[in-house]
């Protein structure tokens, strides 16, 4: 038998035939190693482990199947449990609050799928949004920020109109006031007759003098003291005409107020029955210095007053003008009967007043032309040092120059000064307070003050007539509004005037905003609303922060100098703390009486009571006030006050309250973050946590500042709009592209901040698929979406901000983060090889 066989491994030798045991065995001739080897009689020393792994070879299958159970037991558990936590398993969380089904909605609504988010993010985000926000022909153009003016002008016209009881005296007189407005029964019945009386209080007729009514006027007699007239405009009606004035925080010590003159800013002291911004036609170097001190993200489109309708040529422009004063001259010249005491003949007194049109629009020309060519572009350093001169040294100016002209020098300036304090309780020291004047204000007051010296006193009469006239006839008749609109429409293309209930809640609102707020002011807006924006700008200031210790361009002393006015950067949020408070609101609009039945009188005794307040305040300490009404849907950064301001209408939808906190930080988070840089882009760097105007970088800091913003001057000036080929200004936008790149930055870095802080949060309905960083920034998108007129966009040109689709695209295509949300390959649009970063 065998005892062990195989062909591979060792065995123990052939087959051995065993005898019984009682025979004595055959011992076979010896042989040598090999041959007893092979015939079986000796034993290599390594078959031992041979027997051993022919024991194991007999266990193997054993433990094989062992191992093979051992996994498949496992693998059953696993799987099980699997099975079982599928079961049990809840799907995604998604948020089905009216909030959050709202955002996804509107975002829906709006996004162009069909787009490629990587190569045109913008008409991705917002290609639909145009048809489902048709443009109303009120507006040029209509966005989210229009969008919502108009809604809050809409809850201001239905509070006003609403009966109500116990509310404060300022919140009565703000619904007598739109009572006023409204009654244009009342208004056409009293006719002119109230322009006529403030005219004569300004010391001025009630129709030009220069339209002669009768043959016999000598015009080389008349005597007219036009500056007495124009203090009176100003501390009447509050406006600016031939001289500019304010009182404004000195830029280098923000607790101290500065007399500031130059050309006019305030042109109209009304509101505007467009529901816009006041802008005054051309560049103002005083209004220069305030905007650089007071940075707003300006969401309101302001529309110049002289027209920018591309198809309409300057000459027909001009007629239009001419036609329309000399109607509104017309008008007066009825209501005095003029026409039957006249020793003209009709055709005559037309054709005065035709030619007198015609001269006032020329002296409009000239003076324009005094402050549009001597205002120029003012370098950052300019704004550091602006000259301040006594009253004295500004006339010894003027006069050497009015002189040089050929014209005869009188005192202006402190004539002028004493006038407008006469109606306050301040007395001057015009030996100490010294007046600050710009190089280009103070030209134009010398130009200026040549001018008047040489235009004859009837001309002078004629301008500042019309001046104030045209601010005033529009909030009178219905004829005289019908005249605006059809002059308006003629030089200002796809725009019309809203309906009159809007028009008078817009005007309630300029004129007496916190009365309003009070009414629509939410109270429990302190306990909800405003820690969550504490929270959010606590949470933006420490992404700022952070950005800042990462910027190796920055050495550490400015880097220290930016974490302190970091700290420092107060928020005026919402509405004033006081203005629920018992008496504030009544203590805020002392001194102003309002008639319901005389809507002129009510605005012109607004501004009085404004104009003292200003003119009192100049001997006290900068109280760092609101810099808006908590209506204006805006935001504000206030350099001289490193503060912004975020307005309760802000913290409301479609900017705030979007349901999720992906989506309230891509909207809101990036304004206020937009904000919070201003405090350090090209204009905030220049002042201090304490907001003055004091040198705080390094030199050397400041040198790879500006080296760096050249990339962003290079970027924003590629851009371009084929419906004007035209390109951006990637150097009068600077600013404002560097806050909105740093407001991206810091607002996605807070946001994940918050939500390490808070957990993840739930899903959106219908953008399941997307990450909290793709809807954040999907919401800073439809941020900027928006529809515009060929118009609106040449205006838009003209503005300090990038159009509003170069404000999304240009943040996102420096945005790193973006491109990895959105797997955007590397050279795609929104994927360039070259970024600009600065924070």
């Amino acid at each position: 038998m065998n005892a062990w066989s195989g062909e591979d491994g060792d065995v123990m030798g052939p087959t051995v035939a065993r005898a019984a045991s009682s025979a004595k065995p055959n011992t076979p001739p010896l042989k040598n190693g090999n041959d007893l080897r092979e015939s079986g009689y000796l034993i290599a020393v390594g078959s031992r482990t041979s027997r051993f792994r022919r024991k194991y070879k007999k266990r193997l299958p054993f433990i094989v199947i062992i191992i093979i159970f051992i996994l498949l037991l496992i693998a059953f558990i696993i799987i099980t449990i699997l099975y079982a936590l599928a079961i049990h398993r809840k799907p995604p969380k998604i948020c089905r609050s009216p909030e959050c089904l709202r955002s996804a909605a509107n975002l829906a609504l709006s996004m162009d799928m069909t787009a490629n988010p990587c190569e045109n993010f913008y008409q991705y985000v917002c290609g639909n949004w145009g048809s489902d926000h048709p443009r109303p022909d009120a507006y040029r153009s209509y966005d989210w920020f229009r969008d919502k003016q108009t809604k809050v002008y809409t809850i201001v016209r239905d509070f006003l109109n609403r009966n109500t009881s116990h509310q404060p005296k300022a919140v009565q007189q703000a619904k007598d006031m739109f009572l006023g407005c409204m009654n244009t029964e009342t208004l056409d019945k009293r006719g002119l007759k109230p322009v006529i009386a403030v005219l004569e209080t300004l010391g001025l007729p009630p129709f030009p003098t220069f339209i002669n009514a009768t043959e016999d006027f000598d015009y080389s007699a008349y005597t007219f003291d036009w500056l007495d007239t124009v203090i009176k405009v100003k501390t009447q009606i509050g406006m600016d005409v031939l001289i500019g004035f304010d009182i404004f925080t000195d830029p280098k010590n923000s607790s101290v107020y500065r007399l500031i003159m130059g050309s006019p800013e305030t042109t109209n002291p009304f509101p505007s029955t467009h529901t816009e911004r006041k802008r005054h036609n051309g560049r103002r170097n005083l209004k220069d210095l305030i905007n650089f001190i007071t940075k707003t993200t300006d969401f309101l489109y302001k529309i110049d007053r002289r027209s920018d309708k591309a198809d309409v040529d300057e000459e027909k422009i001009a007629h239009i003008h001419k036609i329309f004063y000399a109607e509104l001259m017309k008008l007066f010249v009825l209501e005095e009967d003029a026409v039957n005491k006249s020793k003209l003949t009709e055709l005559e007194l037309d054709q005065n007043i035709i030619h007198t049109a015609d001269e006032y629009y020329e002296a409009s020309t000239d003076i324009y032309e005094l402050e549009s060519d001597n205002s120029t572009d003012i370098d950052d350093e300019d704004f550091q040092n602006i000259p301040e001169y006594t009253v004295d040294e500004i006339q010894s100016h003027t006069d050497s120059v009015v002189e040089n002209n050929n014209g005869t020098a009188s005192p202006i300036w402190k004539r002028y000064l004493e006038g407008i304090f006469n109606v306050s309780n301040t007395v001057l020291d015009f030996e100490n307070d010294k007046i600050l004047v710009s190089e280009p204000d103070l030209k134009y007051m010398s130009l200026m003050a040549a001018y008047v010296s040489k235009t004859p006193p009837v001309v002078l009469e004629l301008y500042i007539w019309i001046k104030v006239v045209e601010v005033m006839s529009i909030h009178t008749t219905t004829e005289l509004r019908d005249m605006f609109q059809r002059a308006y429409e003629q030089t200002h293309a796809h725009e019309t005037i809203p309906p009159r209930s809007l028009q008078c809640a817009n005007a309630v609102n300029d004129m007496l905003g916190m009365a309003v707020s009070y009414g629509i002011a939410d109270p429990h807006f302190f306990n909800v609303t405003k820690p969550k924006i504490i929270t959010m700008i606590d949470e933006l200031k420490n992404s700022l922060a952070h950005l800042v210790g990462q910027a190796r361009w920055m050495d550490d002393n400015t880097k220290v100098a930016t974490y302190q006015k970091i700290i420092e950067m107060k928020t005026l949020i919402g509405f004033p703390d006081w203005l629920l408070e018992d008496g504030k609101l009544e203590e805020y609009y002392e001194g102003i009486e309002i008639d319901p039945e005389k809507h002129l009188e009510n605005m012109i005794n607004i501004n009085q009571v404004k104009t003292k307040k200003v003119l009192n305040k100049f001997r006290e300490g900068n109280n760092f006030t609101w810099a808006t009404d908590p209506t204006e849907v805006n935001a504000y950064h206030t350099f001289q006050e490193n503060t912004i301001t975020v307005p309760m209408v802000m913290l409301q939808h479609p900017f705030f309250d979007l349901g999720l906190d992906s989506l309230n930080y891509g909207s809101l988070g990036t304004v206020l973050g937009h904000e919070i840089t201003h405090g350090f882009d090209n204009f905030g760097r220049q002042f201090d946590k304490n907001g003055n105007m004091l040198p705080w970088w390094s030199n050397n800091t400041i040198s790879s500042f500006v080296n760096m913003t050249r990339c962003f001057v290079d970027q924003y000036s590629e851009y371009y709009l084929p419906e004007l080929d035209e390109h951006v200004d990637g150097k009068k936008t600077l600013g404002e592209n560097i806050a909105d790149n740093g407001g991206l930055r810091e607002a996605l870095a807070a946001l994940k901040h918050h939500l390490r802080k808070r957990g993840p949060e739930p899903k959106l309905p219908g953008f399941e698929h997307m990450t909290p960083e793709q809807l954040f920034f999907l919401s800073y998108g439809n941020l900027w979406c928006g529809v515009s007129t060929r118009d609106s966009l040449k205006s838009d040109l003209e503005d300090e901000h990038s159009p509003q689709m170069f404000r999304a695209r240009g943040a996102l295509q420096n945005s790193e983060e973006f491109a990895r949300a959105w797997h955007c390959p590397p050279g795609s649009a929104m994927n360039p090889h070259k970024r600009c970063v600065i924070f």
